[in-house]
């Protein structure tokens, strides 16, 4: 009996001994899975946390985020950031949309992002998401101000009871022939857009719905249903961007007809006439006329624009010579290169346009406030401008002139084919039409070599200044060579200091506050080429060699740890 008891203690001891090692290793498995699972617990909540940290600290330091983008879409310019850190009015930006939407999308996404860092530059700024059909009190509060509908997914900007609103194509640029397809379900709007000019848009509407001093301009592009300028592509296109740089810089721009419309001078604080391609009737100078002298109170400016593409204007010559002001028929060239410069203009027609880099002229009170001095200005097919003597008053500037080794070279105009303007004329203006009929009939034998060389102006301004006690008033005439100094392709290359010049000249004139000139953004998509060699060896990399060094650093961490 004892003997057998022995033998049960001496088989019971290994069966508890090895039950002993199998809870330890059952503890170590805990203790260890358990240490596993507290880490990677604890490492997840960081990170959560860390994110909400970071997240905070971007939306209220935007310099914080950066931006790897090629083109840099989310930043936003030193001008931009010191004007939205020096705003002292409150400013409203509301998206017609929920905000999960401007986050779904990428294009959304790009101006949800901009608008984030506006808010984030200045406590003035607030921001806000609203369904259009969820929240009806929201968009009623912004309908009320604004005289046009608002539908989904605008961006509306208010301050106090001025209101801008813009959809998603006045936040990109579009290419305007792939848009007639995407507008016939042809094509996407994707492939549409070229650039983002979110912050020039955005920036422009804050100015413009803070500005103390707004100012209204008339474009006239009509005369009696018909439009007034040479009816080209290029011409269309410049008007166009001529309109869109005033509306970007704060202007209230709208268009009108010189017959059916009234030129009120209550209303409107600017007139642009756009190179009209007849002469203008004497009813249409009168209202020019009476529109600058604004019932003997001045404080208008008219902006009028010449071009190669026009017939005799006698009516409107000798307007102009009221004004100590004269355009030649003929257009600017400039015998040295280094003062050229190759332009692609839309009336160049996807060819280079050699162009005469211009300078500023003999004010400096008119110097443009540009940003970057060195970009040049150029003046593609402009028209010279002269400074005719007088006695009346009327002080002329030459803004911006060619070198003196530039020339003019004649045009061939060929007589007006449309309404007869010129049996109301004085006789001042037939004698002008006389003289540019013998000039017309001149060009055929001009002599580049012999030409006079000189400077031309190319952009010019008259004043018209009257004393009114303490006070001064003033109504001005700016008068620019060329509709293609006003292209769209050079109003909107940041190369070319066209478009900030223009605005700044403006700007001085009329006593508008200075605004900011910014170009949009490109987002055309650069391929990538390579050649088959570079394709089989990243292939090789990608889908052999990783794979391999990562199943080679799994097998050795396998047997270290069975190892051990």
């Amino acid at each position: 009996m004892q003997k057998q008891d022995k033998k049960s203690e001496k088989t019971a001891a290994p069966i508890s001994e090895e039950k002993r090692q199998k809870k330890m290793q059952v503890r170590k498995k805990l203790k260890y899975g358990g240490i596993a699972t507290a880490v990677t617990v604890i490492f997840v909540a960081v990170v959560v946390l860390l994110n909400v940290v970071v997240a905070q600290v971007c939306k209220r330091n935007p310099d914080a985020v950066l931006d790897l983008t090629t083109a840099n879409l989310y930043e936003i310019s030193d001008d931009t950031v010191d004007y939205i850190k020096n705003l002292d009015q409150d400013v409203e930006i509301a998206i017609s949309s929920e905000e999960s939407t401007f986050q779904s999308d990428k294009y959304y996404k790009m101006i949800s992002e901009t608008i984030s860092k506006y808010q984030g530059y200045s406590d003035h700024i607030s921001v806000t998401y609203f369904d259009t059909t969820k929240d009806p009190d929201i968009l009623s509060k912004y309908q009320d101000l604004y005289a046009g509908d608002i539908s989904s997914n605008q961006i509306i900007v208010t301050s106090g009871d001025r209101i801008k609103v813009y959809s998603l194509t006045d936040m990109f640029e579009i290419d305007q022939d792939k848009y007639q397809s995407y507008y016939y379900g042809y094509a996407s709007l994707s492939d549409c857009i070229t650039g983002f000019k979110g912050e020039q848009t955005l920036t422009t509407a804050i100015m413009n719905v803070t500005d103390s001093n707004p100012k209204s301009v008339a474009v006239i592009t009509k005369s009696n249903g018909n439009y007034i300028f040479s009816a080209t592509q290029a011409n269309a296109y410049a008007v166009t961007a001529m309109e869109n740089l005033l509306n970007d810089n704060g202007y209230d721009v709208k268009e009108l007809d010189m017959v059916n419309d009234t030129l009120d001078a209550e209303t409107y604080d600017i007139v642009v006439l756009p190179a009209p391609a007849n002469d203008l009737t004497m009813d249409a100078i009168k209202k020019l006329q009476d529109f600058l002298q604004n019932g003997g109170n001045l404080g208008k400016q008219l902006i009028y624009v010449a071009d190669y593409t026009q017939s005799v204007t006698p009516n409107l010559d000798a307007f102009l010579k009221d004004w100590n002001l004269q355009v030649d028929s003929s257009y600017v060239r400039e015998d040295d290169n280094n003062r050229n410069q190759t332009v692609q203009i839309v009336a160049s027609a996807g060819k280079g346009l050699i162009a005469p880099i211009v300078s500023l002229g003999d004010s400096e009170n008119y110097g443009g406030n540009l940003a970057n001095s060195s970009l040049p200005i150029v003046a593609p097919l402009a028209r010279p401008i002269q400074k005719l003597p007088s006695n009346n008053g009327r002080v002329v500037y030459n803004l911006l002139q060619s070198s003196d080794t530039s020339y003019a070279y004649p045009l061939t105009q060929q007589a007006s084919s449309g309404e007869d303007t010129t049996e109301s004329a004085s006789e001042e203006s037939q004698e002008a039409t006389e003289a540019a009929t013998t000039e017309t009939a001149a060009t055929t034998s001009f002599d580049t070599d012999s030409a006079v060389r000189g400077a031309n102006t190319v952009m010019a301004l008259s004043q018209s200044q009257q004393s009114t006690g303490s006070d001064l008033i003033e109504s001005d005439v700016i008068v620019l060579g060329s509709m293609a100094m006003m292209d769209y392709y050079l109003t909107q290359d940041s190369s070319y200091n066209n478009a900030e010049y223009f605005i700044g000249v403006l700007n001085s004139v009329c006593g508008k506050e200075d605004s900011i000139v910014i170009a949009s953004k490109d987002m055309t998509a650069t391929s990538i080429s390579a050649t088959q060699t570079q394709l089989v060896t990243l292939r090789t990399i990608v889908v052999f060699l990783i794979p391999l060094a990562v199943a080679a650093a799994g097998i050795v961490v396998f047997l270290r740890r069975r190892n051990r």
